[in-house]
């Protein structure tokens, strides 16, 4: 269960400083405010994967998860099969 957050707190940066800190926010994939509670409370803050890794995983994911189908089913669709490790192939380099 989360905290209500009700009460603001203020501090002043620079603009550099606010760069820096909108930036690692954003690579997070945080809030500046969520960044900022995070960092400040000795919370771990890591960077999110990229949006293309993300999409390749995913990819990845989604033909092991095609080829177990096939394999569970007993059909060994060479043709499919092959267009799918073809894909991984190509998403692992």
């Amino acid at each position: 269960m989360t905290e209500n957050k009700v009460i603001t707190m203020r501090f002043r940066a620079s603009v550099d400083e606010q760069k820096q800190i909108e930036a690692k926010a954003k690579l997070a994939g945080l809030t500046v405010s969520e960044y900022v509670r995070r960092v400040a409370t000795d919370q771990t803050v890591a960077e999110r994967l990229p949006a293309e890794l993300r999409q390749v995983i995913t990819g990845v994911a989604n033909n092991l998860n095609q080829l177990t189908r096939y394999a569970h089913l007993r059909q060994f669709d060479d043709r499919a099969i092959n267009e799918i490790l073809s894909a991984l192939k190509t998403a692992l380099r």
